[in-house]
């Protein structure tokens, strides 16, 4: 966790976008958490992107997201990683989601 490359989402914030400026601190390294000097926010650094509140890792996700897309069947990633079907299709709709708010945007 590095504070420094991270910048508070707070729309409201003063220091909203600003990076390495000292403004961010870890406020809790088991939850990931950072916390704004400026607003007094806490926020977690996955908040805005596909992998928001999930408890898988972000490498087993990005691995799942890139055998989906490269054509590999389903059930075969589902029976590989032992995974539930469920699962996998959540995280393959939140990558598409993101995908397109950052097309959009």
């Amino acid at each position: 966790m590095n504070p420094q490359d991270v910048f508070c989402p707070n729309i409201e914030c003063p220091a909203r976008g600003q990076s390495g400026k000292g403004n961010i601190q870890i406020h809790s390294r088991q939850e990931q958490r950072y916390r704004c000097e400026v607003c007094e926010q806490t926020f977690t650094a996955t908040k805005g992107t596909i992998f928001y509140r999930l408890r898988t890792s972000a490498e087993m996700v990005m691995l799942v997201i890139a055998l989906l897309a490269y054509g590999c069947p389903l059930q075969a990633i589902v029976k590989a990683f032992g995974l539930d079907e469920r699962t996998v299709r959540d995280w393959w709709q939140r990558a598409g989601q993101h995908c397109q708010k950052v097309h959009e945007h």
